[in-house]
């Protein structure tokens, strides 16, 4: 009886043992998991600090409209405060550009010869999906960040809240390479995990040289001359005629009021009246060759173009181009978020 209860208490021992093991290597591994996030965290906070410029190309793809779209896109950044963002569009062979230089921020058209100029701190307070700022940002300032060792890849994938303008946008996977920590790829999706915006990266390079007019304002404009004439004679071959192509976004509470044929200084319009929670009217037109300068509003990332938004008294005004027709939104009720959601609603649609 004494041998069998020694036997069973070697046995309680041995099990006691086991399990202690278990549990140790258990928090090895979770402290392992822990520190491997913080090093790679730490590695990319010191990294945008060193950073003295970078250059990458990459592709866009939109699905946040009725088709999805797709825009080669060009990042260059050089510290302090230069940048130029380039998408282009080559199935309509359009570019569109934003610049940041000692005058300001751009947006520039160069197909129509078009620039909004801004007196804007962008992109300090936007997240921007193509800025390496952005993404590091999204995963230091991330609290609940989950890690992923993408061993098979050679790559580590975070997914982390999402922060920009789109708000409909709530959280992103980012791969970062683990030799450089250069972005792959970044997945950004709304609240039921679809992914409404995906960006892969074919090139990275950090602390490039570039020219010394790399980031002039004149020298993009001109950069496209031959897309731009070729472009505009595309414009003006489509007749007079305005087809309006109609938002299909209206905030609750909204109803379309009216819809007339106007004549402005430049040519044919259309004019949508907008009534109900919020009144506002968006204009159409042919876009003219003209140069515009706005001094004061902001840039405003609509991600199938760059928008201006400015205010003049109590009227806060929306303008972008898209499918060869010029927008404008303009209210003195509506808030700048259904303003967007507007915009962004003429996404992927049709003239009829």
């Amino acid at each position: 009886m004494e041998i069998k209860t020694k036997g069973l208490n070697l046995l309680k021992a041995k099990k006691w043992i086991l399990i202690s093991l278990v549990l140790v290597l258990l928090i090895f591994l979770i402290a392992s998991c822990g520190k491997s996030q913080q090093s790679v965290v730490k590695s990319l906070g010191k990294k945008v600090e060193s950073l003295k410029s970078y250059m990458a190309k990459g592709t866009l793809l939109l699905q946040t409209g009725q088709t999805p779209q797709q825009y080669d896109v060009e990042v260059w950044h050089k510290k302090p405060d230069f940048y130029r963002i380039a998408l282009t569009n080559h199935e309509k062979s359009i570019t569109q550009i934003i610049l940041r230089n000692q005058e300001g921020v751009f947006v520039l058209t160069p197909h129509l010869n078009k620039s909004f100029r801004f007196q804007s701190n962008w992109p300090d307070k936007q997240g921007q999906v193509y800025l390496f700022e952005s993404l590091v940002n999204s995963i230091v300032e991330d609290k609940e960040r989950v890690l992923v060792n993408d061993k098979k890849n050679k790559a580590y994938m975070f997914h982390v809240k999402a922060n920009y303008q789109n708000r409909t946008l709530t959280s992103q996977k980012i791969w970062l390479d683990k030799d450089q920590l250069a972005p792959r790829k970044v997945q950004v999706m709304n609240a039921d995990a679809q992914v409404l915006v995906e960006l892969t990266f074919n090139e990275y390079k950090f602390d490039v040289k570039f020219a010394d007019d790399a980031f002039d304002m004149n020298r993009n404009m001109t950069g496209y001359q031959t897309e731009s004439l070729q472009t505009m004679a595309q414009n003006q071959g489509r007749n007079n005629q305005i087809w309006p192509i109609k938002p299909t976004y209206m905030p609750e509470g909204v109803y379309e009021a009216n819809i007339e044929e106007i004549t402005r200084q430049d040519g044919p319009a259309v004019l949508l009246k907008y009534d109900g929670e919020y009144q506002y009217t968006v204009i159409e037109e042919i876009p003219k060759e003209m140069m515009v300068i706005a001094n004061s509003g902001e840039p405003v990332d609509l991600g199938f173009t760059i928008g201006a938004l400015t205010q003049k008294g109590e009227v806060q005004t929306l303008r972008f181009t898209y499918e060869g027709v010029d927008f404008s939104i303009m209210s003195s009720t509506l808030p700048e978020e259904e303003m967007q959601k507007i915009a962004a609603s003429v996404f992927g649609q049709i003239g009829k």
